[in-house]
C-alpha cells in the first residue's frame, strides 16, 4: 500500500505565518520494495476552495523543495495543498495539508505600537541593575459568536502572552533573538478557543530579553529603552463579519512583580507586588497608567519562521549532595540550558535564592564556573504557597543551591530544559557505553545551544558565534531537523553582512560584541571588515552543508547573493592587502587571504592549557598563516560548485578560476620548496590534505607528518575548532582509519572520552575544563576571572565522522537521494545502530559481529536507491525496502 506521509510546507507541519513563496515536501511509504515516485500533481486552493495553483501532472521523482508557482498569495489566508502521486508499480496516493499566510503587506497592520511610560534605569550586567518588567493590559469586547480568531503580537523585549488568563501556547522568549533594526519577528496565535462573549483581556508581560539586555542590546540610533508592544486581534464571527482590535492608547500598563530580569544575570520576583487577576476580566485597573502610542513603524516586522523556544523535557532531582563546606547542593544529573520550577511555601517577605552552576570543584564544593554572569534567581514570598518558574531568563547548569527553604524535598523542584523546538532526526547506540555517552553529550549540547539562535554556550556568552555553528552544522542536521532554525538565523546573517561582503564573528552582532568587534577593527585597521576565517565563511558553508545533507536548493537560491558577496570580499581582500612581512611575489600573494583579524584554528590544545592566555594568541598568529588561505580557497571553490548546481555558468567559471589560482598560490606561498608548512602542527598537515591543497609530490610527506604528530601526541588530539571536523577524515584519506578510531577511543586528555571518563554530560569548550583531579580550570582574561564552559557543541562535530564511518551512512547524491552504506569496522566495537530521518524517510544501518560472522541490517526509504558495500568488498545496489546481509570478516 502506497501512502504519503510527513507533508511539510517550508519544513513545517501546517504552519502559520508563511511568506509569498513557500515550498513543499512529502515522504512516501510503501510495503513494496523498490518504490520510486514517477509523477506528482500539486494543487493549492484558498478558503473559498478556489484553485490558485495546479502544477499539472509532472513526470518527476521530486518530492522535496517543490516551489510554489501559482497566483500571488493573499495575506492572512488559509490554503489547502493536495499532493497526488504515482509510483513505478502503478500505485496512486493522495494527501492534503494546509498553511496560513502572514501579513504580506505593511498596510495589513492596523494596530499601533504602544510603550511603557515608566522611567528606565541604565541596564548593567548584574542582577538588580535592570528595570522591572511591565504588564500591558488590553480590553476587547466581543458581542457575537466567534468562528475564527488570530492574534498577531510582538514587542521590544521578550513577552509572555495570556488571553483571559490562559497562555495560548507554551512558547518562551518571543519574539526571540534577531537583528531587530532590520528583522523583528511577530508571532501568530490561534486564539479562537481562548475568547468568550463580552469582555476579554489580552495580557502582555514583557521583560528585557535580547532586545534590552546589557550584553545583547543593539547599538541603534532608533533604540528606545522602554518596553513596547504591538498586538492585533482579528476576529471572524459566525455571521461572516470581521473585527480588528489593535493595541492603542487604551492599553493599561503597570510594573510587574518581576523586579528585574536579564538573560545572563537572572531574575528577581516579588510576589507581594503581584496584581492577582490582572489578566482576566473584572479586574480594576483604574490605578494603572496609560500606554504611550509611538511611531516605531512596521518596516522591520516579519512573521516568525521556524519553531519557537519551548520546554522540551523536565528533569527530576537525581540526588542531594552535602559538600565538604556543608553546602546542600541539588544535582539534576545533566548539564542543561533552562531553569528550575520550584514549589515555595515560606513566610511572607522571606527571600528564596537559587544559584546555578555547571560543575563542582575537585572536593565537591559548589563552584561558580561562570563568574561573569550571576545566574541567580531571587523570589520574595507573599506568604502564599506557589509554584514558581522564572519568566524571562534561562541558565546553563546541572547543580543548584537553594537558600531560604529549609526542608526542600526532591519532588518540590525540577529542572525545565528549554530549546527551540525541532523534530528529532537521528539515534545512535553501539557496544561501547563511553561512545554512547559521547553521542548523548553531543545531543545535550545541541539542545542547550539552540535557544532561538545557534550559540557557543548557554551561560557565559549565549551568542551566535558563526564559527561554532559552521563547524557543527553537519552534525546538527544529522540529529535534528534544524532547517527552519538555520534558515531564520541565516536571514539574520544577511542583515549583519557589511556592504563590502564581510560577515562579523557573532550574529546578531549586538551588545558586548559590538565593543569586541570595534577593538579588533582598531587593532587591525579594518573598521568594516572584522571577518575571521572559518567564522565569516559560515555565510557560504552553512547553506552549502544544508544542501549537501538535505538537497535544499531553496536555501542556495535564498542566500546566493550573500554567498557571492562573501567570496568577493575574500578575493578582493587577498588581492589588495598583504602582510607587512610578506616577501612573496604579487602573482602569488594576491590569491592568498592572510590579512586582518582571525582566530586561527582556535583553542589548539598544546597552546591553550592556560586558557585564553598568551600562548593561545601565539597559536592564532601561527595557525592563521594556513587557516585563512585554506578557508578562502574552500569557500570560493564551494561557491563555484553552488553556481554550477543553480545553473549560473558564468559564476561557476569565475569562482573556479579564482579557486584554482588560490590553490596554486597556496602551493607556492604557504608550502615551502621542501614541502614544509609554516607550523609543525597536526592541523597544518590535516587541513591541506583534507581540502585538496597538497601537491601530489608532497602528499606522502604530509601524511607522514600528520601520523608523526599524532604519535608524538600519544594518540591525543591537538587541533582546534577548525581542524577538528576534518582530522579523522584526513586520516581516512591517507589510509589510517585505525588512527582515526584511536583518536575516538583515547581516554587521555585531550580527547573526547577523557571528558566522558571525567563525568561530562555535555561537550566542553576545552579539553582542559577539568583536570585529572576534577578541578575546574580558572584563569584571567582582560582583567576578568575566566572559566571554561562545560557546554560547547563545537567539538561534538565528531558525530558527523561517527555517522559516516561507524555505521557507514553517506550520501552519493545530495539529500541522500542516492545512499551509500559502508560500515568501517574496528575491533573495539561489536555492534552499532544508527537511524537517520532523511528528507525521503528513515535510513537505518545496524550491524553486529560475532567472531568471524558479520550481519548488516539496512532500511532504505522510498524514492531513493542505495549502494551497500560489505566489509569483504561485496557490493549491492538496492531500492527502497529492508534488507539483511551476511558475510565473514
Amino acid at each position: 500500500m502506497l501512502e504519503i506521509k510527513k507533508l511539510r510546507c517550508m519544513h513545517m507541519k501546517c504552519p502559520r505565518g508563511i511568506d509569498k513563496e513557500p515550498y513543499f515536501s512529502w515522504v512516501l511509504e510503501s510495503n513494496d520494495e523498490n518504490v520510486v515516485q514517477v509523477s506528482y500533481q500539486l494543487q493549492v486552493t484558498d478558503e473559498e476552495n478556489r484553485l490558485v495553483w495546479d502544477s499539472k501532472r509532472c513526470v518527476s521523482g521530486q518530492s522535496t523543495y517543490v516551489e510554489y508557482e501559482g497566483e500571488e498569495l493573499k495575506s492572512r489566508t488559509k490554503y489547502v495543498w493536495t499532493i497526488s502521486i504515482q509510483d513505478n508499480h502503478g500505485n496512486r496516493a493522495e494527501a492534503s495539508s494546509e498553511f496560513e499566510t502572514a501579513f504580506l503587506h505593511e498596510g495589513d497592520w492596523q494596530a499601533r505600537w504602544v510603550k511603557s511610560p515608566f522611567p528606565v534605569i541604565g541596564r548593567q550586567a548584574h542582577l538588580g541593575e535592570q528595570p522591572p518588567a511591565v504588564l500591558f493590559r488590553q480590553r476587547v469586547i466581543l458581542n457575537k459568536k466567534v468562528k475564527k480568531a488570530r492574534l498577531y503580537a510582538t514587542c521590544h523585549g521578550v513577552y509572555q502572552l495570556t488571553i483571559n488568563g490562559n497562555r495560548p501556547d507554551n512558547r518562551e522568549f518571543a519574539p526571540e533573538c534577531t537583528v531587530y533594526r532590520d528583522y523583528l519577528c511577530y508571532q501568530i496565535y490561534d486564539v479562537t478557543e481562548n475568547l468568550k462573549p463580552g469582555e476579554n483581556i489580552i495580557g502582555m508581560h514583557v521583560g528585557d530579553g535580547w532586545y534590552h539586555g546589557f550584553m545583547t542590546k543593539a547599538e541603534d540610533k532608533a533604540y528606545d529603552p522602554a518596553f513596547a508592544v504591538l498586538t492585533q486581534l482579528e476576529v471572524t464571527y459566525t455571521d461572516g463579519e470581521v473585527d480588528c482590535f489593535g493595541s492603542d492608547k487604551t492599553v493599561k500598563v503597570k510594573e510587574s512583580p518581576v523586579r528585574c530580569s536579564d538573560l545572563f544575570a537572572g531574575e528577581r520576583y516579588d510576589a507581594n507586588l503581584n496584581p492577582y487577576g490582572w489578566e482576566i476580566s473584572g479586574f480594576n485597573d483604574k490605578d494603572w497608567s496609560d500606554a504611550i502610542p509611538v511611531a516605531f513603524g512596521y518596516n522591520n516586522l516579519k512573521a516568525q519562521y521556524g519553531q519557537p523556544v519551548r520546554p522540551i523535557v523536565t528533569l527530576p532531582v537525581k540526588q542531594f549532595l552535602i559538600s565538604p563546606k556543608g553546602e546542600r547542593i541539588i544535582d539534576f544529573g545533566q548539564v542543561i540550558a533552562g531553569r528550575v520550577r520550584i514549589k515555595i511555601d515560606v513566610p511572607k517577605d522571606t527571600q528564596v535564592t537559587i544559584i546555578h552552576t555547571e560543575g563542582l570543584d575537585a572536593e565537591g564544593n559548589f563552584f561558580d564556573n561562570n563568574p561573569s554572569a550571576d545566574q541567580r534567581i531571587e523570589y520574595i514570598s507573599a506568604g502564599l504557597a506557589q509554584e514558581y518558574e522564572p519568566h524571562f531568563t534561562f541558565q546553563g547548569f546541572r547543580y543548584v543551591m537553594v537558600e531560604g527553604i529549609e526542608d526542600l524535598k526532591g519532588e518540590d523542584i525540577k529542572a525545565v530544559v528549554l530549546c527551540s523546538e525541532k523534530e528529532n532526526a537521528g539515534t545512535f547506540s553501539c557496544s561501547n557505553e563511553d561512545v554512547n555517552r559521547l553521542y548523548e553529550n553531543t545531543r545535550w549540547s545541541q539542545y542547550a545551544n539552540m535557544i532561538s539562535i545557534p550559540t557557543d554556550c548557554p551561560q557565559r556568552e549565549k551568542a551566535g558565534w558563526t564559527g561554532d555553528i559552521q563547524v557543527y552544522t553537519k552534525t546538527a542536521l544529522l540529529n535534528e531537523d534544524v532547517t527552519p532554525f538555520l534558515t531564520r538565523w541565516l536571514e539574520n546573517l544577511i542583515c549583519e553582512q557589511k556592504d563590502n561582503g564581510s560577515v562579523p564573528f557573532v550574529v546578531p552582532l549586538a551588545g558586548a560584541y559590538i565593543g569586541q568587534y570595534k577593538m579588533y577593527a582598531d587593532q587591525f585597521k579594518t573598521p568594516d571588515a572584522v571577518a575571521p576565517a572559518g567564522w565569516g565563511d559560515a555565510a557560504i558553508l552553512i547553506p552549502y552543508y544544508m544542501y549537501c545533507l538535505t538537497g535544499n536548493t531553496y536555501i542556495l537560491k535564498k542566500q546566493y547573493n550573500s554567498m557571492k558577496h562573501w567570496c568577493d570580499f575574500v578575493i578582493k581582500t587577498a588581492k589588495e592587502e598583504k602582510p607587512e612581512d610578506s616577501e612573496l611575489p604579487q602573482d602569488v600573494e594576491q590569491y592568498l587571504w592572510n590579512t586582518g583579524h582571525h582566530f586561527g584554528e582556535h583553542l589548539i590544545p598544546s597552546y591553550s592549557k592556560d586558557g585564553y592566555g598568551e600562548s593561545t594568541f601565539e597559536a592564532i598568529r601561527v595557525s592563521t598563516r594556513y587557516v585563512a588561505p585554506i578557508y578562502g580557497f574552500y569557500s570560493v571553490s564551494s561557491m563555484s560548485e553552488i553556481a554550477k548546481i543553480l545553473g549560473n555558468t558564468e559564476d561557476e567559471k569565475y569562482y573556479r578560476e579564482m579557486a584554482d589560482r588560490m590553490r596554486i598560490s597556496f602551493h607556492k606561498g604557504v608550502i615551502d620548496e621542501e614541502g614544509n608548512m609554516p607550523a609543525d602542527l597536526m592541523g597544518a598537515y590535516a587541513m591541506p590534505l583534507y581540502y585538496g591543497l597538497v601537491p601530489e609530490n608532497y602528499k606522502e610527506k604530509f601524511a607522514g607528518n600528520l601520523i608523526r604528530k599524532i604519535e608524538e601526541n600519544k594518540g591525543c588530539l591537538d587541533v582546534g575548532f577548525l581542524g577538528m571536523p576534518i582530522l579523522q577524515d584526513a586520516l581516512c584519506q591517507i589510509g589510517r582509519q585505525d588512527l582515526a578510531y584511536d583518536l575516538l577511543f583515547n581516554e587521555k586528555a585531550p580527547s573526547w572520552l577523557y571528558e566522558v571518563k571525567h563525568g561530562a554530560t555535555t561537550i566542553w569548550e576545552s579539553w582542559f575544563a577539568l583536570d585529572e583531579n576534577g578541578a575546574p580550570f580558572v584563569s584571567e582574561i582582560y582583567g576578568m576571572v575566566f572559566c571554561m564552559s562545560l557546554n560547547h557543541y563545537a567539538f561534538g562535530c565528531v558525530d558527523d565522522w561517527m555517522f559516516r564511518n561507524i555505521n557507514g551512512i553517506n550520501y552519493e547524491e545530495p539529500g541522500f537521494k542516492r545512499i551509500l552504506i559502508q560500515p568501517q569496522l574496528d575491533d573495539r566495537l561489536n555492534w552499532a545502530k544508527r537511524t537517520f530521518t532523511s528528507e525521503y524517510g528513515d535510513i537505518v544501518s545496524e550491524w553486529k559481529k560475532e567472531e568471524e560472522a558479520f550481519e548488516l541490517y539496512v532500511k532504505i526509504p522510498c524514492n531513493t536507491t542505495a549502494v551497500i558495500i560489505l566489509p569483504d568488498g561485496k557490493r549491492y545496489e538496492k531500492g527502497s525496502g529492508e534488507y539483511r546481509f551476511y558475510t565473514t570478516i
